[in-house]
């Protein structure tokens, strides 16, 4: 293979093909101290995510001001409700799996005025129960079943230090039982997201660097692990949050490093940058079109909700629901 084809299957940037970019802005000065997995919702015209640490799960339809219910609980990640009751959403918390909506009832969806005087509502115990873990990336599959990676919480320092003592599991939307689908433990869980026909699913554990793809199924456990992408050693940061646009593409948001990137999954090269001056977590497509990418952040050097036009023909796919 050619040096410039070696670079890109190493994740490097090719000088033959050097990667379109753009430049995010910055639309929410939220101030999150962790947000994290923003979820466009098609039937709310919405989109959800969460200030993870913080307990915080938020709610913007572009228009309006976003407003925010706390969980009295950390969370993790969230995902859509299947249900006939606007803003619904399942969330992982701290010690369990909850519901709860972002609309009053017989509230108006386009403009909400959340119900605070309600909490979330419990739905099943989180899969482990382990002090040193906790809930952190997840996403829905597109069949409807909630896929639920966990954290080390001391992988950098203390009790835990270094170890791979967190698993990959998945939340089964109709009989509400977890299953392990990966048969190696980690550290930090992140990238979990699928292609468009649901069959690839996407996984990286942070500290390692690296974004694996695997074959996946709705009922058995992910077969056929191939490497992505390894960051390349001059390139700041870890992969953190992910997704997939209707091109097949893999988007990842590289926390600590200012950008997100865009890649081919077959060959590992990188095809567009959006440079983000703040430490982006996570990030998703939105807007009536899908044409939107929408980047969460974290304090210290961040924390609000960053937005940039993707270019013509870039778009991504509806998310599913849980149900």
């Amino acid at each position: 293979a050619s040096a410039d084809s070696k670079k890109a299957t190493n994740g490097q940037f090719s000088a033959m093909y050097p990667p379109q970019e753009l430049v995010a802005t910055e639309a929410l000065p939220t101030k999150n101290a962790l947000g994290e997995s923003p979820v466009w919702c098609d039937r709310d015209q919405a989109l959800y995510w969460v200030s993870a640490t913080e307990g915080e799960v938020w709610r913007w339809n572009l228009l309006d001001p976003p407003h925010r219910k706390i969980m009295n609980t950390a969370v993790g990640c969230l995902g859509i409700l299947g249900s006939s009751t606007p803003g619904s959403l399942v969330i992982a918390g701290e010690s369990a799996m909850m519901t709860t909506t972002m609309i009053s009832s017989g509230g108006d969806p386009n403009n909400p005025i959340a119900d605070f005087a309600s909490g979330p509502s419990y739905l099943v115990d989180r899969p482990d129960h382990m002090t040193t873990t906790r809930p952190n990336d997840g996403r829905i599959d597109r069949y409807g079943n909630f896929v639920l990676g966990m954290y080390n919480q001391y992988h950098r320092a203390g009790a835990t230090e270094g170890s791979n003592n967190a698993g990959l599991y998945r939340l089964n939307a109709q009989t509400l039982q977890w299953q392990e689908i990966l048969d190696y433990k980690f550290r930090v869980s992140n990238c979990i997201c699928f292609s468009e026909d649901g069959k690839t699913m996407y996984f990286g554990d942070t500290p390692t660097r690296r974004v694996y793809a695997f074959d996946y199924s709705q009922d058995g456990p992910l077969t056929n692990r191939r490497l992505v992408w390894t960051m390349p050693a001059d390139m700041p940061g870890a992969p953190d949050g992910a997704q997939v646009d209707a091109q097949g593409k893999l988007w990842v948001a590289i926390t600590g490093g200012g950008r997100v990137v865009q890649l081919d999954p077959a060959s590992g090269q990188v095809e567009m940058v959006v440079h983000v001056n703040s430490n982006p977590t996570s990030l998703t497509f939105g807007g009536p079109e899908l044409d939107e990418l929408f980047i969460t952040t974290r304090a210290p050097n961040g924390g609000g909700l960053w937005r940039v036009k993707m270019p013509y023909g870039v778009r991504g796919v509806p998310e599913p629901e849980f149900k």
